[in-house]
């Protein structure tokens, strides 16, 4: 047990290029362990489904090399979780290939842990079948038919195994898919620290310095924990950690104003006080709770691939072909349905920018008359890459030639910018398992996520 303990977040997301300057300013100040969230679901599904890598190779190669040469160099615990953006075997296996290769070439050593979060579809199967799975809103009730379908599935481990591997003595861990709060509070639940503290704390370290001002998850936020306050401060002069900007952090992907769920409980930010201090450069935490759930949950993620995607991207900037484009792309989807003898293997989805391409049929000022020009993105999703790309060739005849009132040409009504026209993307998933799942034992907040030993 310590009476104080100080973690550096060097970067929101692993591999996006860390602050060097503003590491080597933490490391000055005597930190007791660097972690860093390497994850997230905003990138969409393709990666945990497909298995492939969403950071630059280079980039990541040198943010781990600057970690582990100053984790190494001040004898402190390096914890990097959700490895590789999906956390998933292939993931956390890249990260690994990259780290051994830096210990190779900087002739480094150290004794690691690497802690799996990928899962047998048995046990959500079972847990299916025992009532124990609820879905995250806007997201279908999970089956059978979608747990088989998955290509991969993870769970997002809480703070047991890293606590395990912590006690183990590993002194760099590499974990898969993470509760982003579990890989800097589980450091603090381990010296003996209160456990609403130190998830609280890693709450708002997961995202770096985007709970300073300026906000930027590409640079460096170090917090100091004690037994009843932690404090969060940016190295960078540049910054400052406020009140506003550390309690703005706090409503960040939650569904609650004050109330988060962990796997082993609830924190609760209700009666948290903020303090500015240090010239209002740096902000003092108190007041948090913790509740502990008598039934633990965890996170599950799985991917499902729905079929395969090829695209084309076009404008106009016709006055006449933007006021009827809604019928414009009916009459397309029309002749295209005709010449396929109205096969329903595949679908369209039409994005027009300028419009409504973000917003769709919500956008309130959809209906506005003064476009001069649109942009138009249409995917189509077919069983196959090859049935894929057939339907698009076959659209953008289409949509080069359709006759509507007051064409002034006869084909080129849409510019497109590409050559080839079509383009074919690969892939499409979904997450088909976002759910979270009563664990059938408390044991199984450390038995789903085996960990191996490595001396690197």
């Amino acid at each position: 047990m310590d009476d104080e303990v100080r973690i550096v977040s060097p970067i929101a997301i692993l591999g996006y290029g860390i602050n060097a300057e503003s590491l080597a300013k933490a490391m000055a100040l005597g930190p007791s362990m660097i972690g860093a969230d390497s994850g997230s679901t905003d990138c969409g599904p393709y990666y945990l489904g497909a298995g492939e890598m969403y950071q630059s190779r280079l980039s990541m190669k040198r943010d781990l090399g600057l970690l582990l040469r100053a984790a190494l160099g001040a004898r402190i615990p390096l914890l990097v979780g959700s490895a590789g953006l999906a956390g998933a075997k292939p993931h956390v296996d890249w990260t690994l290939e990259i780290l051994h290769e830096i210990a190779r070439e900087e002739g480094l050593h150290f004794k690691l842990a690497v802690i799996h979060a990928d899962q047998d579809k048995a046990y959500l199967h079972k847990a299916l079948r025992d009532g124990r799975v609820k879905p995250f809103a806007g997201v279908d009730e999970l089956t059978a038919q979608t747990i088989d379908a998955c290509s991969a599935i993870v769970a997002q481990m809480g703070t047991g195994p890293y606590i395990e591997a912590l006690d183990a003595g590993a002194e760099v861990i590499v974990a898969g898919r993470s509760c982003d709060s579990a890989i800097f509070g589980s450091f603090g639940v381990w010296k003996g620290m209160d456990r609403g503290l130190s998830m609280h704390m890693g709450k708002i370290l997961e995202c770096a310095a985007m709970s300073a001002m300026p906000p930027t998850g590409r640079d460096v936020v170090m917090a100091t924990l004690t037994r009843d306050e932690f404090v969060l401060r940016s190295p960078n002069p540049m910054r400052r950690v406020t009140p506003r900007s550390l309690s703005s952090h706090m409503v960040y992907e939650v569904e609650h104003p004050f109330l988060q769920e962990e796997p082993e409980g609830t924190l609760d930010f209700s009666a948290v006080e903020l303090e500015a201090i240090e010239n209002e450069t740096a902000t003092r935490v108190r007041g948090t709770r913790f509740i502990r759930r008598d039934h633990p949950t965890l996170r599950f993620e799985g991917a499902e691939l729905r079929g395969y995607r090829s695209y084309l991207v076009g404008a106009t900037r016709d006055p006449f072909l933007i006021r009827q484009i809604d019928s414009y792309i009916a009459g397309c989807e029309a002749q295209v349905a005709e010449l396929e003898g109205g096969a329903t293997d595949y679908r369209l989805d039409w994005k027009i920018y300028g419009r409504d391409g973000i917003l769709g049929a919500m956008e309130p000022r959809r209906n506005r008359d003064d476009l001069h020009e649109v942009g138009i993105l249409v995917q189509v999703l077919a069983p196959s890459q090859k049935r894929a790309h057939d339907i698009a060739a076959l659209l953008e005849a289409r949509m080069i030639g359709f006759a509507y009132e007051g064409a002034k040409t006869r084909t080129a009504h849409i510019a497109f910018p590409f050559s080839p026209l079509v383009n074919d993307n690969g892939g499409v998933y979904r997450f088909s398992v976002m759910h979270v799942v009563e664990l059938e034992s408390p044991r199984d907040l450390l038995g789903l996520f085996p960990i191996e030993y490595r001396q690197v």
